[in-house]
């Protein structure tokens, strides 16, 4: 990887950068990442970038499905690599080391939850958002397996992915956000499956992506835009940076782009995708039931500015908490070859009740801006690359219908197919040198809204050509 020479002046430029009220950006929520029990993608090989025509959005140039990339097309083909995996039981899956996650009696999950509620180890309201999960879980899957359709021939085993998920619940209980020795998470960074000392290795990410897949209709799944994918792949080789400026649809959207990059497009995008850092609200990092998912997953969390006057005993402390996050990702950029994704429009997209669309939301252009003045404190303004990113995965997890409330919201899945948009890079127009104070000023604040104007235009395009508004 590039490094390039280190700023004298970062510290001071993520100051500038806070001053400027920029940390209100778009926080993914991580909730849903999945379980760990099922055909592992290696084996499954996942489904097809569906099989259609060359699509263009412009004329010169723009998003493309490219069918050359390694996929695996058609019902029969899936549906025999599927029926040819072996069951994954939990127990199974995770090895000698890890057998102590899940419990060797036969007691009914129900009755279980209820024990750890009565001994003080687990919260009710814990054990009413998984119980009800898991029955709805088990309901999506049963519609799920009556189509004909279905990919996977071996049953998920939900009751054992449950009882994972309860027991890392009950662990995070017992001692909360313990990710890394002598500090909580939280702090600024978090690498993915990060664990402390005394803490016996669990691989939290396939846990959350195993859990997605049984939910995934891999056969209607589309990727469009590959070959800026492939662009991407050459530009974080070269030692550069890539930030996926995404609209956001569900708690489960991390895992989502996994299972479309690892399964729709193979191995060589399984890396990128487990490099990317998302940014996240801090919220990801103290709600229990989203920590085991959460941990799959590299993240730089912040307080939005919502979040940040909510307890003005705790300002100050937010406010640091955002500089030292911020200052982390300079030194990421700084490093290069940093690969980044976050949602600039400030939550989740929602379903109209006017219209029954999904809408991907406004970006916010100081959100965009943020990241650009980041980059450029950190010395790597010139090799950070802006994509914009659609997701379309709004039905797999939906979002409850009002914006905000207490940790701990309902959890309630859909069996659906997931899309995905990669547009072309954001390419600026240089301001006027000529231009000097006031005009001066104006310009570079016009370029900014430009900017982002420009980024959720080609994304709301990318959007509509994966079938966002059908959802």
């Amino acid at each position: 990887a590039h490094t390039g020479d280190n700023p004298p002046n970062l510290h001071s430029k993520m100051l500038r950068i806070t001053a400027v009220g920029l940390l209100c950006c778009a926080l993914p929520s991580l909730a849903f990442s999945p379980s760990s029990t099922f055909i592992s993608s290696r084996r499954m090989g996942a489904a097809s970038a569906a099989s259609q025509p060359a699509l263009s959005l412009r004329a010169s140039q723009g998003l493309r499905h490219q069918a050359t990339l390694p996929t695996m097309t058609g019902t029969k083909e899936m549906t025999e690599k599927a029926a040819a995996s072996p069951p994954n039981p939990v127990a199974a899956k995770l090895g000698k080391d890890c057998g102590w996650i899940v419990p060797e009696d036969d007691m009914a999950l129900d009755k279980r939850v209820k024990m750890y509620i009565d001994d003080g180890e687990l919260q009710e309201a814990d054990g009413h958002i998984i119980l009800n999960w898991w029955q709805n879980y088990k309901e999506a899957l049963s519609s799920a397996e009556a189509l004909p359709s279905y990919p996977y021939k071996e049953r998920f085993a939900v009751d054992d992915a449950f009882a994972t998920l309860v027991e890392l619940v009950r662990k995070e209980r017992k001692r909360p956000h313990y990710f890394n020795n002598d500090k909580e998470t939280g702090t600024y960074y978090e690498p993915m499956n990060q664990h402390a000392d005394d803490t016996r290795f669990f691989d939290y990410h396939e846990f959350g992506v195993d859990f997605t897949r049984p939910l995934v209709d891999f056969h209607k799944c589309n990727v469009v835009g590959v070959e800026n994918l492939e662009k991407i792949k050459e530009q974080l080789a070269a030692g550069d940076n890539v930030v996926f400026l995404s609209n956001h649809q569900s708690e489960s959207d991390t895992h989502c782009l996994f299972t479309l990059l690892e399964d729709q497009l193979g191995d060589d995008f399984k890396k990128l995708s487990e490099d990317i850092v998302f940014m996240a609200g801090e919220r990801v990092l103290r709600d229990a039931i989203v920590v085991p998912f959460s941990r799959g997953c590299n993240l730089l969390t912040v307080y939005s500015k919502k979040h940040i006057d909510s307890e003005p005993e705790l300002k100050a402390a937010k406010m640091q908490h955002n500089q030292r996050s911020m200052k982390q990702l300079g030194a990421l950029f700084n490093k290069g070859g940093t690969c980044m994704w976050f949602a600039p429009s400030g939550g989740r997209d929602r379903r109209d009740p006017e219209t029954g669309k999904v809408d991907p939301a406004m970006f916010d252009p100081n959100a965009i801006e943020m990241v650009r003045l980041v980059a450029e404190g950190a010395g790597a303004g010139a090799r950070t690359h802006l994509y914009p990113m659609a997701l379309a995965t709004h039905n797999i997890f939906p979002p409850p219908a009002t914006v905000g409330g207490a940790l701990g919201e309902e959890r309630r899945v859909q069996y659906t197919h997931l899309s995905m948009a990669v547009c072309d890079e954001v390419q600026d127009t240089p301001v006027d040198t000529s231009l000097t104070g006031m005009e001066l000023r104006r310009a570079v604040k016009q370029l900014r809204v430009d900017r982002c104007k420009l980024a959720y235009g080609e994304m709301k395009e990318g959007y509509e050509a994966i079938g966002g508004f059908d959802q």
